[in-house]
């Protein structure tokens, strides 16, 4: 990128952006990426973050690791740190909540940056129809917060390998070492035709009863 140029990453608190964070190091670590100094700005995943160091027993990152993730992650909390960071034009990496774009940190970020092609914005994951990530992935020329609409200039990339989802096979997979198979599956979390397309294969290949849950519908279970 250009010098002056800044990433941002709308990330989800828990696992994702701690997993986005040990890449990002190791990337630096073998000279991949610039050394631009990265900041984790969302006060739920600073706190999960920190659980991550606290607790180094209940993952599969060793002390070395955590190590190398402490010295490269500044965690804000404070807001007025937080807008410090916005305003500051140095190149640097930034991740903020939220994921999708619907809310937090991340819009007063984009508010500032996205109408600059010298930027970048990687969303890391699916991003669900109606939501401003959609948005971005879909090419619209802008997006509207804050009362307001914003030209989108900047560069739009998504990885959809960050999801934290589970895809079609790896459900089939997983229902698949069932000792004892389930009498009834309801599909939830998911777009229209993707999960009708689920259902019907679980029905096909498994033969199990599965429906796809509505809004504002209830359920016997």
């Amino acid at each position: 990128k250009e010098k002056g140029g800044i990433l941002v990453i709308p990330t989800f608190a828990v696992e994702r952006a701690q997993e986005i964070i040990y890449l990002l190091a190791l990337l630096k670590e073998q000279e991949r990426i610039p050394n631009w100094p990265v900041y984790l700005d969302s006060p739920m995943a600073v706190n999960t973050t920190k659980v991550f160091f606290d607790y180094s027993d209940w993952h599969t990152l060793n002390n070395d690791d955590i190590r190398v993730i402490q010295d490269e992650v500044k965690l804000i909390s404070d807001y007025y740190q937080s807008q410090e960071i916005v305003n500051n034009s140095d190149s640097k990496i930034v991740l903020a909540g939220s994921g999708m774009v619907t809310g937090g940190r991340v819009l007063y970020y984009l508010q500032k940056l996205l109408s600059d092609k010298k930027n970048t914005i990687l969303l890391p994951g699916f991003q669900a129809v109606g939501t401003r990530g959609r948005s971005l992935v879909d090419g619209e020329s802008e997006i509207k917060f804050f009362g307001q609409w914003h030209p989108v200039k900047a560069e739009i990339f998504q990885m959809e390998s960050l999801s934290a989802h589970a895809d079609q096979n790896d459900i089939i997979d997983w229902i698949s070492k069932f000792s004892s198979r389930p009498k009834k599956i309801f599909l939830n979390h998911g777009e229209a035709q993707a999960s009708n397309t689920l259902r019907l294969k679980l029905k096909d290949t498994f033969d199990l009863d599965v429906e796809v849950a509505h809004m504002h519908q209830s359920y016997n279970v």
